[in-house]
């Protein structure tokens, strides 16, 4: 069973396109699935469509009363998550979910228990993106693998495929945007097996980005130099 986690901060418009560009995607798959969503306190009327959705579809509908922050609101969809595998897709779907058969493919061919949608392994991956947002990607990635010495092309990466056992078994302590580098390197430290897909990343067609550039790069800082202890300790 492969449970979809997907954390939402007022993304009403996006969520409105789940039952055409989700939830057939999710039904061809020939899979077992559950939908995970996290609403984290949003205040653009999302949850009555989600409730909307819960009614008809295979969802799993977790509220946030406010805004905790994306590492809070993907904790507590993996809390709630009852399958064997669990794909984590963001609302704004800048990762197509058309292309989670990819990252299910590339595990069963490596026997993974990560598989990491990457935009960096392509040419054109990345090339919707704006200028600034992928000059920060880049410099986060390379922060990343030159302070850990862990070969991934992304590390930020929100879209993967992960061992429910192997995720649940972390400590994970992010709140924020940070998280998907802290679980990236933590599976590499717990010695799971780690593989890497393209996967292209494009601009989001509604609402704006959550995310704060300062705050960010502050917060990737932080979670660096707590991982260079850890990788040191787990040599």
């Amino acid at each position: 069973m492969i449970s979809i986690v997907i954390p939402c901060f007022n993304e009403r418009e996006n969520i409105e396109r789940f039952p055409e560009s989700l939830f057939p995607i999710l039904r061809s798959l020939g899979e077992e699935f559950e939908i995970v969503i996290i609403d984290d306190g949003s205040n653009d009327g999302s949850q009555e469509i989600l409730r909307q959705f819960k009614n008809s579809q295979q969802i799993k509908l977790i509220i946030h009363q406010e805004n905790r922050g994306l590492g809070e609101a993907l904790k507590s969809g993996f809390s709630q998550s009852i399958g064997e595998w669990i794909v984590v897709l963001d609302a704004d779907l800048t990762f197509s979910p058309g292309q989670i058969p990819r990252l299910i493919e590339n595990q069963k061919r490596h026997l993974s228990d990560m598989v990491s949608g990457s935009p960096w392994m392509g040419d054109e991956t990345v090339s919707q993106v704006l200028f600034w947002r992928r000059a920060l990607s880049r410099l986060a990635n390379f922060s990343y693998r030159l302070a850990l010495g862990i070969p991934l092309s992304s590390f930020t990466s929100i879209f993967r495929l992960y061992r429910s056992s192997c995720l649940k078994s972390l400590a994970i302590q992010s709140g924020g945007f940070e998280i998907n580098a802290e679980i990236a390197a933590l599976f590499w430290i717990r010695r799971f097996k780690i593989s890497e897909t393209p996967a292209r990343l494009t601009k989001r067609e509604y609402g704006k980005s959550k995310l704060n550039l300062s705050k960010e790069l502050l917060s990737h800082l932080r979670l660096i130099l707590r991982l260079i202890k850890l990788v040191r300790m787990n040599p």
